[in-house]
């Protein structure tokens, strides 16, 4: 940290290229220190403290290169949109980008949150392309000045779960931008006397997430309940998913949430292979052994959404609801698509039919 702060102050205070070329020497080689540490293993706080530190170096660095490096001179990387992206690679174990939007320009943080959106975005939709799901928590740095004291404070978020059918414009404008501005306006206010005075930078974490770990049983949302489109059956191992499937091919007559009403699902379906509890990435393989088509459904917002849709409906096809409690998650079988989602399209009563496609 000391480090940094000599660095940045003797920044300040660079006038020719002279003065320029030793200080970018020392401070790429700090640079390169700070990201090999990353690399290591090491405590989250201790990672996200580098991590600050590689952003707001390089916005100062960057700055400089734009007073002194001619273009094309080799340095590259820096567009004349106000901001840069950078990476940084870290040890986590489930971390598929750690990401840092450096401001070189702007003073409005919602300006800032504006411009940078469309570079945010694209990157978590080339993560996602590859991961499906993932969870992403942001991180909003910048100085603030007090009198004549001067600190570098950060905002962050909460981790948000993202699915292929999440709308990514929505999650950055909820839980990036308002969220920040919010608590940006909250802490200025809280801590009379200290300001915004310079935007820094806004770090993007994107871990990978698997939504389809389920096993145990778990209550359905009552809301889910009362609608009685749903199977939900009560076993006590985390065959939560075969059970699901079974109850939606072979319904029973009577007290359906007791695995005692089906046949075992060994004795039905093909799972040679198949590991529990399942997982998203197992499905298709399940779909090969007994030719029966699945499509998997969760709740966002209070609403039901598709999170997975087969590729070719089959003669034997299912429909599955994903639900998830605190660290918990399970299936249940949709035994009726249209009641379930029906007053979320309208709240005419007349019989809906819905294209589980």
């Amino acid at each position: 940290m000391e480090k940094e702060r000599d660095l940045t102050v003797r920044a300040a205070n660079i006038k020719t290229t002279g003065e320029f070329l030793p200080w970018d020497y020392e401070c790429n080689e700090y640079l390169d220190s700070l990201k090999e540490q990353c690399r290591k293993r090491q405590r989250t706080g201790v990672v996200n403290s580098l991590v600050a530190q590689i952003a707001r170096l390089e916005g100062v660095r960057d700055a400089l290169h734009e007073r002194f490096v001619p273009i094309g001179a080799g340095y590259g990387g820096y567009e004349k949109k106000g901001y840069t992206w950078k990476e940084i690679e870290t040890a986590f174990r489930n971390r598929v980008l750690t990401g840092v939007v450096v401001n070189c320009e702007y003073i409005d943080p919602r300006e800032f949150f504006e411009n940078v959106k469309n570079t945010v975005i694209e990157r978590i939709q080339g993560v996602m392309a590859e991961h499906n799901s993932v969870k992403i928590n942001t991180a909003f740095n910048g100085e603030f000045v007090a009198g004549d004291k001067t600190a570098v404070k950060t905002i962050a978020t909460k981790n948000c779960e993202l699915f292929p059918t999440s709308d990514l414009n929505e999650w950055y404008t909820r839980h990036v931008e308002d969220d920040i501005l919010a608590a940006l306006e909250e802490f200025q206010e809280r801590n009379s006397g200290w300001a915004l005075s310079r935007i820094l930078n806004l770090t993007v974490n994107v871990n990978k997430f698997n939504p389809l770990h389920a096993g145990c049983h778990i209550e359905l949302p009552w809301q889910i309940m009362l609608k009685r489109a749903v199977v939900n059956v009560q076993s006590t191992d985390n065959a939560c998913f075969a059970w699901a499937v079974v109850a939606a091919l072979h319904p029973a007559e009577k007290y359906p949430e007791r695995v005692s009403q089906y046949p075992h699902y060994s004795t039905v379906l093909n799972l040679c292979g198949i590991e529990f509890p399942v997982t998203l990435s197992q499905i298709s393989k399940f779909e090969k052994l007994n030719a029966i088509s699945v499509n998997v459904f969760t709740t966002e917002d209070s609403k039901i959404v598709p999170l997975r849709l087969a590729d070719d409906k089959k003669e034997k096809h299912v429909n599955l609801l994903y639900v998830r409690k605190n660290n918990d998650a399970h299936f249940a079988c949709i035994k009726n698509l249209p009641r379930l989602v029906s007053s979320q399209l309208s709240m005419h009563k007349c019989k809906k039919y819905i294209c589980d496609r």
